[in-house]
């Protein structure tokens, strides 16, 4: 089943996430540049004074967290039956607990691999969710 305002808003949360993710790269890029310049063993101190990057790509998560939670009560909403969003909430939540534990734990083992490999397997499904409502779209049309 596909609704060209649902369509039209998993796209924008596709580019939002593409955006995210970029912006993550750049606070990425800061973290090893104080691992370069404080060590490793100084993990408490790699987000002391962060760069502007920290705090948009922190506060960024807000909208795209609350975009796809307006986008998965759409779907319900209108009976959509793309359960797929169910994912894409599960890594969002999944995605926000990593990054938080990032900043309050002193990166755990693992944590920042584990949070890019969610942030990747999240652009898959909003693509695929994108291309589901396409599919069904041309199917509609060409009825």
């Amino acid at each position: 089943v596909s609704d060209k305002k649902t369509n039209v808003l998993l796209w924008l949360a596709l580019g939002l996430t593409m955006i995210q993710i970029v912006i993550g790269t750049q606070v990425r890029q800061f973290i090893d540049d104080q691992i370069s310049f404080l060590g490793e063993q100084a993990k408490e101190l790699w987000l002391l004074e962060p760069q502007l990057q920290f705090y948009i790509h922190r506060s960024f998560s807000i909208l795209v967290v609350l975009l796809n939670v307006f986008i998965a009560y759409t779907i319900y909403k209108k009976n959509l039956k793309l359960s797929k969003m169910n994912w894409v909430l599960s890594l969002l939540g999944i995605e926000i607990l990593t990054g938080m534990g990032m900043y309050y734990l002193d990166f755990p083992f693992g944590s920042q691999a584990l949070h890019l490999v969610i942030a990747s397997l999240l652009f898959g499904v909003q693509f695929y969710l994108v291309l589901e409502t396409q599919k069904a779209k041309i199917r509609v049309e060409t009825l």
